[in-house]
């Protein structure tokens, strides 16, 4: 059985100021490998924020480096609900890089799957929430 990585989130590197990052439209697939780079240049501030969140508690998870990989220092662990159509268990922090880069890397595992996630991010930005 092979893997998909990338078919079905689009992954990649993004260079942007500003945009958002998401796992694809509908819910996400099954046995999913996915990572997105944001880079600017160094020391530069990423700031990030959860707009939608819904994945399988505990066996999906989307993970976040201060850094162009997964050995920089982690900021971020997400799995579970937190956002979704209005439900909000709780308010999720701003999630700031400081190295000039930030690696986003989503796994889901080969049982369930839900709606995903859509995170929004600006580069040396003021803090906006």
């Amino acid at each position: 059985m092979s893997r998909k990585r990338g078919v079905f989130c689009p992954s990649g590197r993004l260079s942007e100021k500003s945009g958002s990052i998401h796992d694809g439209f509908g819910n996400y697939t099954a046995d999913v490998r996915c990572s997105w780079l944001i880079e600017s240049s160094p020391e530069t501030k990423i700031r990030m924020h959860v707009e939608q969140f819904a994945m399988e508690c505990s066996w999906d998870h989307l993970y976040i480096y201060d850094g162009d990989s997964v050995e920089a220092p982690l900021l971020a662990v997400f799995s579970g609900l937190m956002h979704k159509n209005g439900y909000h268990i709780h308010r999720v922090p701003e999630i700031i890089a400081r190295s000039g880069s930030a690696l986003l890397y989503f796994y889901s595992d080969v049982a369930y799957n839900m709606s995903g996630f859509n995170i929004t991010y600006k580069v040396n930005a003021c803090p906006s929430r």
